[in-house]
């Protein structure tokens, strides 16, 4: 179980992760915070693996932004964090993502890669949202900014990366070991090993992380 805490300063939103949340086997959200000042008081009362929090959230006793998130970073070292924030300039996500954390999404992003984001972060991986894609193709972000150190590519073989990526597409073993010449219990294998190495357990959890990761064309 994925223990989540959110902190948003519109109470829609807060409502509106609440409602997604609860849709998401492995997941349960323990607290909502409407600034650092109410969110430092439930860290420092409740266990928490993942925080999802906004970037500007103003009024409260230990600031926001970049401030806000090396704190985070320094006094609760083993949670991790979400950013979701209606930010969409390249340097902004940038500086996020060397502040430490690189699972950011933005308010424009379609809900439903709210729950991959935060599996991806609870396994100390990065994720690549629609947004992000979006800076990469038009050339406002570089490729390495986006995919970052923790990406399916620098985790798994090729092969690997390959067979996850057919599985996610609904592909059968068999029929993947038939176009690879190779025996299904090999294909098995590959795809077991992959798995374990990103933190995946189940099917639904191999295909949210294909969407959210651009191994599925054409999905966002």
């Amino acid at each position: 179980m994925i223990r989540v805490l959110v902190a948003d300063d519109h109470p829609i939103v807060l409502s509106g992760i609440r409602q997604e949340l609860s849709r998401q086997a492995g997941m349960e959200m323990v607290g909502m915070a409407r600034n650092s000042t109410e969110l430092i008081r439930l860290l420092d009362a409740t266990a928490c693996d993942v925080v999802v929090t906004d970037y500007s959230m103003p009024g409260g006793e230990h600031g926001d932004g970049i401030a806000m998130l090396e704190m985070l970073r320094r006094r609760y070292p083993n949670t991790r964090i979400v950013v979701f924030t209606m930010l969409e300039n390249a340097l902004s996500i940038r500086n996020i993502r060397s502040a430490g954390v690189p699972v950011v999404l933005s308010k424009t992003d379609p809900l439903h890669h709210l729950a991959p984001a935060i599996r991806a972060a609870f396994s100390d991986l990065s994720y690549v949202p629609p947004s992000l894609r979006e800076m990469a193709e038009m050339g406002e972000m570089p490729d390495t900014s986006v995919t970052g150190e923790g990406g399916p590519e620098s985790k798994l073989s090729q092969r690997e990366l390959e067979v996850l990526r057919q599985c996610a597409a609904g592909i059968s073993l068999i029929e993947i070991a038939r176009q690879a010449n190779r025996s299904r219990k090999t294909i098995s294998v590959q795809k077991n090993m992959a798995m374990k190495k990103l933190g995946l357990s189940t099917g639904y959890e191999l295909y949210q992380y294909a969407i959210a990761h651009g191994l599925l064309p054409g999905r966002q």
